[in-house]
């Protein structure tokens, strides 16, 4: 069998031809352990622009706020201190742009791209949002109660209402607002329940800090 037969049928075992011009590189051969080639570049030797595009563009993309020091994983070399200068600049350019209709806040212990809030009233109308987002009196003082006495349990806030919250602490486990946050050394060892990321967005808060006040929340009553 001829060197050129086995050539064809794949039969010669030694490596194959190098390519002749760079266009005839696998892509697969173009890295050898299989990484993206963007990822083989240090971030130091990204300008700050492009750092502050793919900033943008991460959070243009994210449906969630994201944090400095997630996104400091995407640049291996980059100290989060800067990345947060970077982020500034961001914010400032963004939100100083009438024109966009949105703008970059801090919420949730992150940033995220948010819609302006003249424009609300509108959307919420649009994606009929209005019946799902709002809370019940109910709902809403169940909540308050987790929000400012948190970590509680369910006993504590039924005692504190004085009627029953069960059908309330479904609900708001199911939309997602509170969570289990371990168990009470109290008798019985009751779970304990505090609020979640998505109540910080929901009420546009950064930390548990920024409570709003009781009339504040009643905004969200239905």
């Amino acid at each position: 069998m001829s060197s050129d037969k086995n050539l064809h049928d794949g039969g010669v075992t030694g490596p194959a031809p190098f390519p002749e011009s760079e266009s005839e590189v696998p892509v697969d051969e173009e890295v050898s352990d299989g990484r993206d080639i963007a990822e083989e570049i240090a971030a130091s030797e990204l300008s700050r622009d492009e750092v502050r595009r793919i900033l943008y563009a991460i959070l243009f993309m994210s449906d969630k706020p994201v944090s400095i020091g997630r996104l400091a994983q995407v640049f291996d070399d980059m100290d989060p201190d800067v990345l947060g200068m970077i982020m500034l600049e961001l914010k400032e350019n963004i939100n100083r742009n009438a024109d966009l209709p949105y703008q970059l806040v801090e919420v949730g212990g992150g940033y995220q791209l948010l819609t302006r809030p003249e424009f609300s009233r509108h959307i919420r109308k649009f994606f009929q949002l209005r019946k799902s987002n709002r809370l019940s009196k109910s709902l809403l003082e169940t909540l308050a109660v987790i929000a400012y006495k948190q970590p509680v349990t369910r006993a504590e806030v039924e005692a504190i209402r004085g009627v029953s919250v069960s059908y309330a602490f479904d609900q708001l486990l199911e939309k997602k607002l509170i969570r289990v946050a371990g168990v009470s050394d109290l008798p019985g060892r009751p779970k304990l329940y505090r609020t979640t990321e998505e109540f910080l967005v929901t009420f546009g808060l950064n930390s548990i800090k920024d409570l709003p006040s009781l009339d504040e929340m009643k905004l969200y009553e239905s």
